[in-house]
């Protein structure tokens, strides 16, 4: 009896041991495009309703000045993925569509890779937007776009042999399993991808969608057709834009459903919605107060508690870190401006700028983190940080040492979830659609653009709607110089981490680096 119960003893031990010294599990959703004010329990003027996602800022940590490295998708993504800016690869403007070449190299780390490496399962399921390399018919033949160097400079989806598998894609990037899009939901081709293969061919031909050019008084004002935007090109047999994010959906909850359990799992979630088009399922037409697009969020909170829910279900939620965020800020086609009078919504709240933009509307996401037992609940943290942040993060909560020539721009912010402070960075930089820069060093942020009185200097602390620009001000000339000495210093070492001095890819200068011309050639 006495043995039987020493050993009952024993492995209640053990077991309690082992779920306090198991990894956790990562569950990663991204939203596209969208803004800080597009979460109801961050903006309570906003005309949407987001229980699902406030749940999760009731359970855990919100960031109030998190920010994305791009305020567009790709170089945002690819970010998020290795840990590095996105012009420090051939791209330094722009971003990718569905026929684009591979953007992360073979011998680029990402944060799935990590993960993989230590004990990890990890999936994909989502929106891809970094581009994989088809099977193409005389490839050699075809020149590259000039303006982009992962983009091929004619069509080419008749070139393409969709039964053969790609490379270069999710599942060469650290991902064990991938379901999914390889590009946002208005470029071609319009199929589902499953791991390296298509799942159907696409045989048949998308209908565009936009604007139409006889709406009254001009296109210009066709506002609901361009939330509506999709390119005409290949499709699959029966795929239809408006039940993807149900499709993404179920799938997300099936991945977590069958996880094995014996080992944990990072399950990235790059979502489609609110990003154009704006097609919330007929379920959710008129349940919010800001037209098709609050919608379409309120759908896409919906999916948010379904994966939550399946989380509880499981009975992993204690030991699961649940991430919720954005790639960049709202986008002008899914929500012009005007309706922001329309509807009283505001999808930046009160920042100036959107998506594509420099201003801090186009980066500055929410991001929120439910990490029960080890972030405090409904708790707020005012550290700049960014979402370049994950691989270094991921280093950290498994405590293992990278090659310190990976994820060159990626600060880990497990300090931050726990309640302390040893977050390093010194300072942040921005890009646009155009390529152009900015830097945030504390309160300071400083936006470069070679046209006449484009350029600007902000006070953010003083100043977050950024309306009193003091860049042309000679009381702060001192500031300028010193955050541009940093922004170069970022650029021309290859890292913003300490380490050995790197290269950039491709050329040393390049036009978005104007006030450099003539240096570093």
């Amino acid at each position: 009896m006495t043995k039987t119960f020493f050993l009952m003893v024993c492995l209640l031990s053990f077991s309690l041991f082992n779920a306090q010294t198991q990894q956790p599990n990562i569950v990663y959703i991204l939203a596209d495009d969208m803004g800080i004010g597009d979460v109801s329990g961050l903006n309570p003027e906003a005309k949407v309703n987001t229980p699902n996602i406030d749940l999760l800022i009731d359970n855990g940590i919100s960031f109030t000045d998190a920010h994305t490295t791009s305020s567009v998708c790709t170089p945002s993504r690819y970010s998020i993925m290795t840990g590095e800016y996105a012009w420090r690869t051939r791209l330094k403007s722009r971003v990718l569509d569905g026929y684009s070449k591979a953007m992360i190299e073979d011998t680029k780390d990402t944060a799935p890779k990590l993960l993989q490496r230590n004990g990890y399962e990890t999936a994909m399921i989502g929106k891809w937007h970094l581009g994989w390399n088809w099977v193409i018919e005389d490839e050699a033949s075809l020149e590259m776009n000039p303006k982009n160097p992962y983009q091929f400079n004619e069509d080419i989806s008749k070139k393409v042999d969709y039964s053969k598998p790609f490379t270069g894609g999710p599942t060469n990037c650290g991902f064990d399993y991938f379901f999914g899009l390889n590009a946002s939901l208005d470029f071609p081709p319009y199929v589902y991808s499953e791991n390296n293969k298509l799942i159907v061919l696409p045989t048949e031909t998308m209908k565009p969608d936009g604007k139409d050019k006889d709406f009254p008084d001009g296109r210009k004002n066709d506002l609901v057709g361009g939330q509506k935007l999709k390119r005409k090109g290949d499709k699959a047999p029966g795929f239809k834009a408006e039940q993807v994010m149900l499709d993404l959906t179920n799938k997300s909850v099936a991945y977590i459903n069958n996880h094995k359990k014996d080992k944990p799992f990072f399950l990235y979630i790059p979502l489609t919605a609110p990003h154009t088009p704006v097609y919330p399922r007929d379920e959710f037409l008129g349940t919010s107060k800001a037209g098709i697009y609050g919608d379409f969020i309120q759908e896409l909170d919906w999916t948010v508690g379904q994966i939550v829910s399946a989380i509880k279900a499981n009975g992993i939620e204690n030991n699961t870190i649940i991430i919720f965020t954005a790639d960049n800020g709202a986008s002008k086609s899914s929500f012009p401006v005007e309706f922001e009078s329309k509807y009283k919504h505001k999808p930046s709240k009160n920042l100036r700028g959107r998506k594509a933009t420099l201003h801090q509307g186009g980066h500055t996401v929410p991001f929120i983190v439910q990490w029960k037992n080890v972030v405090q609940p409904n708790s707020k943290n005012n550290t700049t940080i960014s979402l370049g942040d994950l691989y270094a993060t991921c280093a950290d909560i498994l405590n293992v040492k990278t090659d310190p020539n990976q994820g060159v721009d990626s600060y880990s912010i497990l300090s931050l979830l726990k309640g302390k402070n040893d977050y390093s960075r010194e300072a942040s930089v921005y890009s646009n659609f155009a390529g152009r820069f900015s830097i945030r060093k504390g309160d300071w942020k400083m936006d470069l653009n070679p046209k006449k009185g484009g350029s600007y200097l902000f006070n953010i602390a003083k100043d977050p709607s950024e309306k009193n620009n003091l860049f042309y001000d000679n009381a702060y000339a001192d500031k300028t110089q010193e955050l541009t000495s940093t922004l170069n210093n970022i650029i021309f070492n290859g890292r913003s981490t300490e380490g050995e001095k790197l290269e950039n890819d491709g050329p040393k200068t390049w036009k978005a680096l104007f006030w450099m011309k003539n240096k570093h050639n």
